[in-house]
């Protein structure tokens, strides 16, 4: 097929990397390329959703765990590769996580010092979007022979007119207007890079209590600390007293899991950026993606893949291949209830 996809971020280039192995012809049609785009700036490491995940969800989270590892195994120009990670919570954690039987090493964590009374480990992908992102590209450009095209799409059916079969509608946040889906708001993140002279390897996060978590993710020569969770933020920039108090946060939480002189972490700074990531609320579920296939005008066919939240990294290549099975034909897997709702009448019950 001749396939259009709107969106350059992690999901539309991920989509396009599927289909091209598949063997459609693909062109992609977006604002911003990487290094512009909101996933260039995300932190980014294998992290689920958090509570129960609707079967759907669980699948996609499988699927895109198995592709990360593949590629760790495969193709370390990629950026990826895998890590200990630690997650702790001040408050006991309502279960084990379901995905915990398909990733590696995976253990809860109860004796912990105080503040933290539970927790897990886990060995799970880790991503260096500064490597992510350009290989992605370069994957879907150079060795699989998609195409860009720079644009600002008004409406998407413009392809149609250009002869294109179907379009993907990946425009993470601009799936408001080109959608109509006011479900869809910003979530703004802020992250911090730091050089890793301390040469730190283990993965650590604080989930907070009705706030954005606290992340330390390092590679070899950065590390990303964050973050923020700031809805309804539209200005695409950071503030400085966001990111010291961001860097504070990590400090403590490095110093209690054992680190000697955290004042050392963090005194000079590479870069600092801020995205503006795809929520979507529908009534009181957060994180509600859509990914179903719409028939528009005259048949034309949209597959919408759009509000994943801060799950987009995560849930790529599961989304990825459901999106494939939906262009040829195929059936999506069965979605939550919520996702049932037809996008205007979800808009409205946001």
């Amino acid at each position: 097929m001749q396939i259009a996809i709107v969106g350059a971020g992690v999901v539309g280039l991920t989509c396009g990397v599927r289909l091209r192995e598949r063997g459609h012809s693909v062109t992609l049609f977006a604002e911003r390329r990487t290094p512009e785009t909101t996933s260039d700036r995300a932190a980014a490491a294998f992290t689920p959703p958090r509570g129960p995940l609707a079967e759907r969800t669980l699948g996609w989270v499988r699927a895109s765990c198995r592709a990360f590892e593949e590629l760790a195994r495969t193709a370390p120009e990629s950026g990826v590769d895998l890590a200990l990670f630690r997650e702790l919570a001040r408050d006991p954690l309502p279960s084990t996580p379901a995905w915990a039987a398909d990733v590696q090493g995976f253990q809860r964590l109860t004796d912990l010092a105080p503040p933290y009374r539970d927790g897990w480990a886990a060995v799970l992908p880790r991503i260096d979007m500064t490597r992510y992102m350009p290989w992605l590209e370069r994957r879907f450009e150079h060795e699989l022979g998609g195409a860009f095209v720079h644009a600002r799409l008004l409406d998407l059916g413009e392809p149609f007119d250009e002869g294109f079969e179907l379009v993907i509608n990946a425009s993470g946040l601009g799936a408001r207007r080109l959608a109509h889906d006011d479900a869809v708001t910003p979530i703004r993140g802020q992250v911090l890079h730091v050089p890793n002279t301390l040469h730190l390897d283990t993965v650590v996060v604080e989930e907070s209590r009705g706030g954005a978590p606290t992340y330390v993710i390092p590679f070899a020569d950065h590390v990303v600390v964050g973050g923020t969770f700031e809805r309804d933020e539209w200005i695409e920039e950071c503030d400085e007293p966001t990111l010291v108090a961001m860097l504070e946060r990590a400090r403590e939480l490095l110093a209690r899991t054992g680190l000697q002189r955290p004042e050392r972490f963090g005194r000079h700074r590479l870069r600092a950026s801020a995205g503006l990531r795809p929520g979507r609320t529908v009534g009181a579920q957060e994180d509600c993606v859509r990914l179903e296939r719409e028939e528009v005008a005259r048949g034309r066919p949209v597959v919408h893949v759009y509000g994943h939240g801060r799950a987009g990294v995560t849930l790529s290549w599961g989304c990825a291949d459901e999106v494939a099975r939906l262009c040829e034909g195929g059936s999506a897997a069965r979605a939550p209830e919520d996702d049932s709702i037809p996008p205007r009448a979800q808009a409205r019950s946001a």
